[in-house]
């Protein structure tokens, strides 16, 4: 449990880093795009790297091996690809407050939902629990209310696909799936 706690903590720091720079320090969109578009080409070429570099492996393997999943230690890509990979797109595809409320309930909502789900869950539905996905909704739907500007049908309904899209047993990675998902709801149900 301790190395899920490090883990879900640095996945919130660097998930939650790229859209509270988006919100608080106004990037124009172009900058936000050719910025993220630079650090996820870097990021994805270390993980790259690392199965087929010696140094850089042991280098990786010296910092984060303890907190890598079984399929990343396998040479997948790692969580922090995806997690630069989704937020590059939904910058790119979403206009910024849908973009930025996505990536907040990626990296909020998600990891609220594993952690308290390891801890309390009892009801499994597949590999996560029910209690987990709650309360990751619960914290979803509080996220949405620093968002006025966002009509509530909007956001809460992402919120909602964001939960849902998180529970499916799919073979996407949560890092990318949840904010493009709650996106393209979010996004459909702004230009109806």
């Amino acid at each position: 449990m301790r190395q899920e706690i490090i883990r879900k903590v640095i996945h919130l720091s660097f998930s939650a880093f790229v859209p509270l720079v988006y919100l608080f320090l106004n990037i124009p969109k172009i900058w936000m795009v050719i910025m993220l578009g630079t650090a996820t080409v870097i990021i994805v070429i270390i993980d790259l790297g690392r199965t087929h570099n010696k140094w850089l492996s042991k280098t990786f393997g010296i910092l984060f091996n303890g907190m890598l999943r079984t399929h990343e230690l396998a040479g997948k890509l790692t969580g922090a690809s995806y997690v630069f990979i989704g937020s590059f797109i939904a910058v790119v595809i979403f206009p910024k407050e849908i973009a930025i409320l996505a990536l907040l309930f990626t990296a909020i909502g998600d990891t609220v939902a594993a952690l308290y789900g390891r801890k309390f869950g009892k009801i499994k539905i597949w590999s996560k629990t029910l209690e987990g996905s709650i309360v990751g909704l619960i914290a979803c739907l509080i996220i949405g209310l620093f968002f006025p500007g966002i009509p509530n049908i909007i956001k809460y309904n992402g919120a909602f696909a964001a939960m849902f899209i998180e529970l499916l047993p799919i073979k996407i990675d949560d890092n990318l799936r949840i904010p493009l998902f709650s996106g393209i709801v979010m996004y459909g149900l702004y230009i109806l």
